[in-house]
């Protein structure tokens, strides 16, 4: 690989078979020898695939592969373009604490029973991370066995949905100042899931999505024998060094088979 490549700025493609534009971050002083860890990156709502990737460095310059995501909805305030999302599937049950979750129009649920019956938007989702997946264990040395979903606020939802229904192709989950997704049920596979780690770290002071719907989480995760290390820390939504340090030292003691966070 060159010395061009190494050092040139993340840039913004769709793969083949995706729908999702993707970014990638490739550690300094790549040895494409050494299988390195994947990070999936999915961003928080109203982000793109370059926002955590802009954060690699202050994880690690050197430990990690990365892949950033961007979801298929345009997300807009005050009628303009403001970021993306990953659907109405993944969002907060109650962002803001006075509206409901949106519910299709009865006629657009009709119309696409009717005339579009094979439309499946989470297939299609599912489809394109891992398409994105594929591409980048084609361009970059990865390890099968350490690819890991790392999301924020809405991405943490998706998070969660992907590691928890296919726990056979992840080795954990991050699920950063997240939730469960709405209407999933997440013990509904948990004999399969009693391998796959979960870390949730989460801000004390998170406004948009309060701690102690976190820790209801976190419950519910553990009461089916699920392997949940949780912190949080005196910080709002924002990432913070602290909360990126511990999720390096959880990763990489998950890459070595030691005890971690």
């Amino acid at each position: 690989m060159t010395n061009d490549r190494l050092n040139a700025p993340p840039s913004a493609s769709t793969s083949v078979g995706s729908a999702l534009v993707e970014t990638r971050f490739i550690p300094r002083q790549y040895e494409p020898n050494y299988a390195y860890p994947l990070l999936v990156l999915l961003h928080a709502r109203g982000g793109d695939e370059d926002q955590l990737v802009r954060a690699m460095p202050a994880l690690s310059w050197r430990n990690y592969v990365a892949l950033g995501l961007r979801g298929p909805e345009v997300v807009t305030r005050r009628d303009r373009p403001a970021g993306f999302g990953w659907g109405r599937d993944f969002e907060s049950e109650d962002r803001t604490g006075l509206r409901a979750r949106p519910q299709r129009p009865e006629a657009e649920v009709v119309r696409r029973a009717l005339f579009d019956p094979d439309h499946d938007e989470l297939g299609r989702l599912e489809e394109g991370i891992f398409g994105g997946i594929r591409t980048t264990r084609s361009l970059l040395h990865v390890h099968s066995e350490r690819i890991f979903l790392v999301g924020v606020g809405e991405g943490a939802a998706l998070a969660y949905r992907l590691g928890l229904s296919f726990p056979d192709r992840f080795a954990g989950v991050v699920a950063i100042n997240g939730w469960l997704p709405p209407g999933f049920r997440p013990l509904a596979w948990v004999k399969s899931c009693r391998e796959l780690p979960i870390l949730v770290v989460h801000g004390a002071w998170n406004t948009r999505h309060p701690i102690a719907g976190v820790r209801r989480d976190v419950a519910t995760l553990r009461s089916g024998g699920l392997r949940v290390a949780f912190q949080s820390y005196p910080c709002t939504h924002r990432l913070n060094s602290q909360m990126l340090g511990d999720v390096d030292t959880w990763l990489m003691n998950r890459c070595t088979s030691q005890a971690g966070l």
